[in-house]
């Protein structure tokens, strides 16, 4: 062995120069897409956490928008398209306070399944099955209605949107929901 074919050897050990430039601007690239989806997948988790009480106060906010917008329409020749779009507002309303998937169902399917939210009172569900037929005779018998028709129609609609607002419990009814949850006193729990 000798002295040039050790140098020699050692060159080759060195490290090589850098990178060549198009596969830094590759890397790069990747690593900005890499990071723009970890942002844009947490906001979207960020958005879905939402606590159910923001989640009723803004589709109240929404639908209560939509009815103002709608009001404008509000004639005697656009009755059948005047109610398709109240109770549509309405039933996505519903579908958001609620939880109860409405948008694609009859009337008669949809209030069989209201019959089953805790949270939709008995009167509530009188007021909006009644709202939904008129809106029902609108759109499938292509009746028309009357300007102050279209009027307490819009009101019905209104009416039950601000009635079926969430209200958060006041501390006395939260107090009584945890009694109620709560076993009773020398009564075991047993799992």
């Amino acid at each position: 062995m000798t002295y040039t074919n050790i140098i020699d050897d050692l060159q080759l050990l060195e490290p090589s120069g850098p990178w060549p430039v198009w596969l830094q601007v590759v890397m790069g690239a990747l690593a900005a897409v890499l990071l723009a989806y970890l942002v844009w997948r947490r906001r979207r988790q960020l958005r879905l956490e939402v606590t159910p009480e923001a989640a009723a106060q803004q589709a109240l906010e929404d639908a209560l928008s939509e009815l103002e917008k709608a009001h404008r329409q509000l004639s005697r020749e656009n009755s059948r398209p005047y109610a398709i779009c109240v109770s549509g507002i309405v039933r996505r309303y519903i579908e958001r306070r609620f939880n109860i998937h409405a948008p694609r169902r009859s009337t008669e399917e949809f209030l069989a399944e209201a019959r089953h939210a805790p949270e939709l009172a008995p009167a509530h569900q009188e007021k909006l099955g009644h709202f939904l037929k008129c809106c029902d005779f609108l759109k499938f018998a292509r009746g028309t209605a009357e300007v102050d028709e279209l009027e307490m129609l819009h009101q019905a609609a209104v009416i039950f949107v601000t009635e079926t607002q969430f209200k958060p419990l006041t501390p006395a009814e939260q107090q009584a929901a945890r009694a109620a949850a709560a076993p009773a006193p020398g009564k075991e729990v047993r799992a």
